[in-house]
């Protein structure tokens, strides 16, 4: 999908992010789980609204970074609310341009199944993270469950079209195929979820 046509689908959700960010949902405990490990200067990729700005405990600061101005401009206004500095960035993820190894954590919740591209940007992630520095991602994909998977993957050209994420993605495959080292892995409901921790390999 065109990312910009892709962004304003996004921008016609925001709304409906918001009102789920300032409530606890299904995935809030996993979120809590994942990002208790943050720790230092963290970049988070698609930040939505800002639904983990206050999740994150004694960081040093944040780089928030989403696609759709109308998250961002929700995010701005979470960012405003946070204990610790926090800036957010209007840019698409595929064209971000960091130094190599400037942040001690890298975050993507939910997220990965919107790039056209997700090998290239958990390499990204890779390169963005310092060595030995920690990137941590709460994704979900294609169900183990052969039943559920095979509806995913039946719903999956529709839900792309409508909602701008792909169900039927092979997230712990495109993981362990990257240059990331992972040292756990946590999946739930029917295999769709994974909460993965993973480090970048010394230099």
């Amino acid at each position: 999908m065109n990312p910009t046509k892709q962004a304003k689908i996004f921008d016609t959700h925001a709304k409906m992010y918001e009102k789920r960010r300032q409530k606890a949902t299904i995935d809030t405990k996993w979120r809590h789980e994942l990002l208790a490990k943050a720790d230092g200067d963290i970049l988070e990729l698609s930040a939505g609204t800002g639904t983990n700005f206050p999740i994150y405990q004694n960081i040093s600061s944040l780089t928030a970074v989403d696609f759709s101005l109308e998250m961002v401009r929700y995010a701005r206004e979470a960012a405003k609310e946070t204990t610790y500095p926090c800036t957010v960035l209007h840019q698409d993820v595929e064209k971000l341009e960091f130094e190599e190894n400037t942040f001690d954590t890298v975050v993507s919740t939910l997220s990965m199944c919107s790039y056209p591209h997700p090998a290239f940007v958990l390499e990204q992630m890779a390169k963005w993270c310092k060595p030995g520095g920690q990137v941590l991602l709460f994704e979900h994909g294609v169900s183990t469950n052969p039943v559920v998977g095979k509806l995913q993957n039946k719903l999956d050209p529709f839900l792309a079209e409508r909602i701008g994420c792909h169900v039927n993605r092979n997230m712990l495959g495109y993981v362990k195929q990257s240059s990331l080292h992972v040292n756990r892995i946590e999946s739930h409901l029917f295999g769709m979820f994974h909460l993965i921790f993973a480090t970048k390999h010394e230099a």
